[in-house]
Order: C-alpha cells, then structure tokens, then sequence
C-alpha cells in the first residue's frame, strides 16, 4: 500500500528546473526601430517549480482538466531585470505595437545601496509611480544597438527531398522526407547593455 501511495504522489506532483539566463546582449529584427531602454526591475525568477493538482477539483466538469492543475514555485533567483523597448513592423499585431525585451543581470553586479533602492520598489505593480527602476537603468547602463552578421542554418532545397503533402494533412505514401541544412548569412540588430 506504501508503495501504491508513493507512485500516486509522484503522479500528483512533477517538478521542473530551470537556470536564470544572465546576458547584456540579444538579437532583434533589423525591423525594429525606436529601441530604447525603459527602466530595471528587481525580480525573484522562478528556479524550481511543482505542478500540483487542486484537491477537491473535478477535471471531467466545466473546468477544463489544466485548470485543475497550479503551479507552485519551490525555489526562486533574485535578478535585476533591465527592459528594452522597440517596435517591429514585420510582427505587428493589432493594438500595442510596442514589444519588450528583458535582459537578467547578477545582484552582485551593483552597488548594494542601488539594489537596495530598487527591492524598495518592489513588487513594481505596488509602486506604479516609483522611478526608481528608470533612474536605476539611466545610472547603470548604456544602450548600444548595432547591426551585426550572424550565422543560420537554413534548409538546402536543392540538395533536400521534400514531400508533398496532400489535401488531408498527410504526406504522400511512399515518400521519403530527407532534409540537409546548409549555413546561411543573415544580418540582425545586436542590443546591448554596457554598464557604465
């Protein structure tokens, strides 16, 4: 019975890792224009979570059987999270054009008093008129944006043999799909956040 009630538990909760990604640089489109850098958050990353199940839910009801499910963080990573802003005419959706992109600094990167000031502000939706996350970024950082040449895999179609893939949504019977990738060249928008 231990045993049965073991792997039930085990059925009931499922645990997920995951590292912070710290980096000053990302690529955007070279569509995007009026990149500027917003502001800086203190922020607790989710590191380690549990998806539990909600007791007392019936997941064959009106709820759909996900929503009988919540995620639990377990154990979480202090981050400054600086905020760049810009707009992509290639991806424009209806309404907000603006798009946002979040870069994860260390802690230990900064001033203990700079830090200080920005968990002061902390949780940002708390504190909607604080400008303490914009005067953090102002002070801290540098917003520098070139185009730079970047290396892509691409499908190399002459070489490739492709499927058809017929009106039901199946590929053609017999057929073989071989697909080769060849490098290819393209040109991006590098961001970057140089601590001043």
């Amino acid at each position: 019975m231990k045993t049965l009630t073991l792997a039930f538990g085990l059925l009931l909760a499922s645990s997920s890792f995951a590292g912070v990604i710290y980096s000053n640089t990302a690529d955007l489109s070279t569509s995007a224009t009026q990149i500027k850098m917003t502001d800086a958050e203190y922020k607790l990353l989710p590191t380690k979570t549990e998806v539990r199940w909600i007791p007392g839910c019936n997941p064959n009801g009106e709820r759909h059987p996900v929503e009988c499910q919540e995620t639990v963080v377990l154990e979480s990573q202090p981050v400054i999270t600086v905020n760049v802003e810009y707009v992509d005419s290639m991806f424009r959706s209806e309404g907000n054009e603006k798009m946002n992109l979040a870069l994860n600094f260390r802690l230990e990167d900064f001033s203990p008093a700079d830090v200080a000031a920005l968990k002061a502000a902390y949780p940002t939706w708390a504190h909607p008129f604080s400008r303490a996350g914009q005067k953090f970024a102002k002070k801290n950082f540098d917003l520098q944006v070139k185009l730079a040449s970047r290396t892509i895999q691409v499908v190399d179609v002459r070489n490739s043999k492709l499927c058809r893939i017929m009106e039901s949504g199946e590929m053609e019977p017999g057929c073989e799909e071989v697909i080769v990738y060849k490098d290819a060249q393209t040109t991006v928008k590098e961001v970057t956040l140089l601590k001043k």
